[in-house]
Parts: C-alpha cells; sequence; structure tokens
C-alpha cells in the first residue's frame, strides 16, 4: 500500500490562528477549512445558524404551497421511499410531520428491491391511482424516474420529487422537484442525502404552515436525519456535520421506541451528558451497527420490517421486529462472504489484465439485495470500479463501486445504450440491462474505463495526515482528535505516520491469530512503552516480525479501556519494516 502524505499547511495559515496547535491547523487545512467562519462551524456547529434557509432550495417553495393546499383539503398524499436507510428514514420524516400538519395520507410506499427495484415502479403507481391518491412525494428518489411519472401524471396525479442523487439527460415532467443538483439551484449545500433533504422540505413546511405543531417537534426529527445521513455515505462536513451532531444528541434520548431496541440488540448503551451536551454514540455506531441492520430488511425481506420498526408504538411488537431485522443481518452477512468467494475465484483469470481495469460478475443465484455490499468488498479490495449482477429472467440488475479517481456515473452514461436504466453517484450506482446485451456492455464500459484510468488510480493508497514524533503522542493530542468527532465520509479519522519504532514484543492474538499485537519504543523523552494493536494484519510476513525489529507504522490513535484502566493505543492501519 502506498502511502501519501496529504499537503502541509502553510505557515502562513499556521499564523493566521494562534490559538489552535499547529496539529489541530494541519487536521482543519487538510479537510479545506481555511477561514475562522469555516473553523468556528466545524468546532461548534450551531443549530440556529449554520443551518441553511430551506426556501433557498429550488422548488421548496412550490412545494410547500402544494402540500399545504392538499392538506387543507383534505386530499390524499401517498409518500414513496426508498428501501435503503436513508429512504427508510426521509419517508418517516416526512409522514411524521403531514401527521402532525393534519395531511390524509395513504400507505406509505416502500419498493421491494429485489421484484421492483430501485424508484418508482408502473405497478405502485396504478396500485397509489386506484386508492385515491391524488399527490405522490417521494423521498430519496425519482429523479430518473420519467415514464414512471408521466404514467402518474396520466392516471390524474401529481408527483412532488425529493431526492439527491444526480440527474439523468432528461427530467421527469413532475408537479415539482426538488433536488441540490438540478441546475439553477442555489441552495449553499449539496451533498445533503435524501432523508436530509426531506428534512429541508419539512423545515419549510413547519415554518409556513405549523403553527399548531408543538415546539421541538423539528428537533425530535433528528435522529432520523443523523442515521440516514451516515447510512448513506455522503460528507459529514458542512450542514450534514451540524444535523448528525445534534443528531446523535436527540438519538441518545430518542422517543422511538424501534430505534430502543434496535440499539439494545445492537448492545448500544446510550448515554446522554445535560450539562456538557454530549453523548457516547459516533458515527460508527450509526454506520456499522444500526445502519447494516435497518438496510437487511430490505436485502432479504422487505425494508417495510425496517419501516414498521422505526414508526412502531408497541414495545414487544418493537422488540421482536428488532430481532428479526438482526436475524436477518447476520444471514446477509454469511450470504456476502460467500458471493465474495465466488466473485474472487472467478476474477482471477483477468485482474491482472489491463484491458479489463472493470471488474463485472453476476449470477442468477446471487441475490439482487445483496450485490451492492459485494460490490463495495471486492472494490475495496482490489482497488478495482466493480460492478455486481443479479441475472433473472433475462434481466441483469445490480450496483457498481467505484474508486474516487473514476467517475462510475459517467462511464454508464457513455455505455447507456446498453442499459435499460442507471442512476447513483460517482462512486456508487445501480444499473439494469438484458444479460443479452452484457458482453457488449462490458467491451464499451472497459474500453471507457481504459481511457481515462490511469496504472497509479488503481494502486491502493493510504492517506496520512502528517508524520508524527513519539513524544507527540499523548492525551492532549488525543482531547484534540475528539473535537473532531463525528468521523465519516469527508471528514476520516486521522492517520498518523510514526517512524523508526523498535518492536520490544510482537505476538499474534485473537479468534485464529488474527491480529497483530505489539509493543514498541521510539526516541521519546521517557523511552515510553506504546501498545499498538492491528486488526487483520497478521499475515504478509508481520507475523514474522520480532523484538528488535524496526518498523515504520500508519496509525489511528485510540483508547484501550480494560478493567477501569484508560490507556493510548495505536491502532494499526499499516506497518513497513523500517528503511
Amino acid at each position: 500500500m502506498n502511502w501519501l502524505l496529504k499537503p502541509k499547511a502553510p505557515k502562513e495559515f499556521i499564523g493566521q490562528f494562534p490559538e489552535y496547535s499547529p496539529m489541530v491547523l494541519q487536521l482543519l487545512y487538510s479537510r479545506g477549512l481555511k477561514t475562522q467562519k469555516e473553523i468556528d462551524e466545524f468546532f461548534n456547529p450551531d443549530y440556529k445558524e449554520d443551518l441553511h434557509d430551506p426556501f433557498l432550495m429550488l422548488g421548496v417553495k412550490e412545494a410547500v404551497k402544494r402540500i399545504l393546499k392538499a392538506v387543507k383539503k383534505q386530499e390524499k398524499i401517498t409518500i414513496f421511499g426508498d428501501y435503503d436507510a436513508d429512504g427508510v428514514c426521509g419517508a418517516l420524516i416526512l409522514k411524521s410531520t403531514l401527521e402532525a400538519l393534519g395531511a390524509c395520507l395513504g400507505e406509505v410506499q416502500i419498493p421491494d428491491r429485489i421484484n421492483d427495484g430501485y424508484g418508482l415502479n408502473s405497478t405502485a403507481i396504478k396500485k397509489i391511482a386506484k386508492e385515491n391518491t391524488k399527490l405522490i412525494v417521494t423521498v430519496d428518489c425519482g429523479i430518473t424516474d420519467v415514464a414512471e411519472v408521466k404514467l402518474a401524471n396520466s392516471l390524474k396525479m401529481e408527483v412532488i420529487i425529493v431526492d439527491h442523487h444526480q440527474l439523468g439527460k432528461k427530467l421527469p415532467s413532475a408537479k415539482v422537484i426538488i433536488d441540490p443538483f438540478q441546475k439553477g439551484d442555489k441552495y449553499p449545500f449539496k451533498t445533503l442525502a435524501g432523508a436530509g433533504v426531506a428534512f429541508k422540505l419539512v423545515q419549510a413546511l413547519i415554518k409556513e404552515g405549523g403553527q399548531k405543531i408543538k415546539e421541538g417537534f423539528e428537533k425530535w426529527l433528528l435522529d432520523l436525519v443523523a442515521l440516514a445521513t451516515v447510512a448513506d455515505c455522503v460528507p459529514l462536513i458542512g450542514e450534514n456535520r451540524t444535523l448528525v451532531r445534534y443528531g446523535l444528541i436527540v438519538l441518545a434520548q430518542t422517543q422511538r421506541i424501534g430505534l430502543q431496541e434496535l440499539m439494545k440488540i445492537a448492545r448500544l448503551d446510550p448515554v446522554f451528558e445535560a450539562e456538557t451536551m454530549t453523548t457516547n454514540l459516533n458515527s460508527y455506531a450509526l454506520g456499522f451497527m444500526l445502519a447494516p441492520r435497518l438496510n437487511a430488511a430490505g436485502r432479504i425481506k422487505h425494508a417495510n420490517l425496517a419501516f414498521r420498526l422505526l414508526e412502531s408504538q408497541e414495545r414487544e411488537k418493537a422488540r421482536e421486529l428488532a430481532q428479526e431485522i438482526d436475524n436477518f443481518n447476520r444471514q446477509r452477512q454469511k450470504i456476502t462472504d460467500d458471493i465474495v468467494a465466488q466473485v474472487e475465484e472467478r476474477i482471477k483469470s483477468y485482474i491482472n489484465d489491463p484491458n479489463y481495469p472493470i471488474i463485472i460478475e453476476g449470477d442468477q443465484n446471487w441475490s439482487a439485495g445483496i450485490v451492492g455490499l459485494v460490490a463495495g468488498k471486492i472494490s475495496d479490495k482490489y482497488q478495482r470500479p466493480t460492478i455486481i449482477l443479479n441475472h433473472e429472467n433475462g434481466l441483469s440488475r445490480g450496483s457498481a463501486r467505484s474508486l474516487p479517481a473514476f467517475n462510475i456515473i459517467e462511464a454508464l452514461k457513455d455505455s447507456a445504450e446498453f442499459l435499460k436504466d442507471f442512476g447513483g453517484h460517482p462512486v456508487a450506482a445501480g444499473l439494469s440491462l438484458k444479460k443479452e446485451n452484457l458482453p457488449l456492455f462490458r467491451e464499451k464500459i472497459n474500453q471507457f474505463a481504459r481511457a481515462k484510468i490511469k496504472p497509479e488510480d488503481l494502486a491502493p493508497v493510504l492517506e496520512i495526515e502528517t508524520e508524527i514524533a513519539p513524544k507527540n503522542i499523548n492525551w492532549e493530542l488525543f482531547d484534540n482528535l475528539v473535537k473532531f468527532e463525528p468521523f465519516g465520509n469527508g471528514n476520516r479519522d486521522p492517520v498518523f505516520m510514526i517512524k523508526d519504532l523498535e518492536i520490544v514484543n510482537s505476538r499474534l492474538v485473537g479468534n485464529g491469530s488474527k491480529h497483530l499485537k505489539l509493543e514498541l519504543k521510539g526516541g521519546n523523552p521517557n523511552n515510553k512503552i506504546f501498545k499498538a494493536i492491528g486488526f487483520r494484519l497478521a499475515k504478509n510476513g508481520n507475523e514474522n516480525l520480532k523484538a528488535g525489529d524496526k518498523v515504520d507504522l500508519a496509525f489511528e490513535l485510540i483508547v484501550d479501556e480494560w478493567n477501569g484502566n484508560r490507556d493510548l493505543q495505536l491502532r494499526i492501519i499499516d506497518i513497513k519494516q523500517s528503511l
């Protein structure tokens, strides 16, 4: 793995902010935070000051007018959400608000990931029309559903699209479109999650027509906003950082019985400190413990289970649903591992062939609900754009995952002649095509990739914040790092580099001896011993490390708590023999 040091903060920048340590300023600079206003907003997110006016977003004013008209006339409104955690949370955020406003609501519609696929579908639209719906509001989907919106219009229904995905070549003929990526949209922050965009619409609805809504209602929605924002891997900077920071505080006190039970089953014990307005919950809890369980419902069975859990008002029912969803998550993990192993066996024949920089594999036995996870794991491991497909009834549907240097949406656009539909983000997308077109699609998209991808784009790169001296690894540094939480996409846990540490002790630990545990010493004044742990690093020669060897580490600084003791520990990300 290549280690890449981020650009060093210039002396002029360091000199502007003497109240911060050089290390803190280096971290700020590498995150693009270079003005007093940006730094203040980052360290001290303020709910009232740092959230932008929702009416700045194109379409919000018109959507509020149309929705409030429907509320007043008691026209039936049906919410159509996506099947992932973002769409499910966003649908519930909107439903809760419309109920508080007194709207006449139809049953929330969430498509079946396997049978219906992503976005609006004709079967659901016809069903909604028969139930006398006058207005459909999508959440986290709809921006590419041209034919489906046209069908809804023909059935005397109007559609408001609330989405955050990249736009296609043609926009649907919806009554109103809310999507920050629209041409002419002047909203200052573009990378909200789908539920984040829905929350901006909710803010506007409350501001314009929520006179009867209880004070504080809006903030109690932030647990769902934070969960969706982290789950959808949007950058945790700017407005998203503020939403997640406050959302974690709300989640620690959540009134949602379903979330309470889900946290119990995930072995999370939320604590809220009112005096300091802090909580022990973090973005890891959202992204790796709660969101995967919610998503497992839609991957294995149906996302309605996740929606029912989140809106549940009965403790026993919520407990049952949480357990069922947890079981699905365990099942999802096993299926994912099995498919990953199959893909790895197949790609051996071409993984080093420069003519095929994109990994494309599919199978009729691979669940459509799992292929996105498999694509992500394969892409991460092999540093290749990856497309994994499910073949069924002559149709191939699946997911694409890519690298920062390769925009998968642009690649799919270039191959659109062979696709039935596609959509998503530059590094993650969904697609479908006729199976008979797969060979032609494979050649076309790889031709595009060969022209765009440089060899260095495929080399695994580990970004290092800065090199650090042993004497500077202390509690003061850790306390400064805590100020950068919550970590996530766009604000990753800082990775540091330290050179020429001498191994005092080396051993393999854990089930199957998969983990590497080291004790090291360096040039610090007291010759202090550093404890270090490398999860799943007991391979590739690391198992042969011994006392006296000199090594360079790329690491994160963590706290090791055991029997009431707290000590700093280096979490090894990568390790190399010192030169």
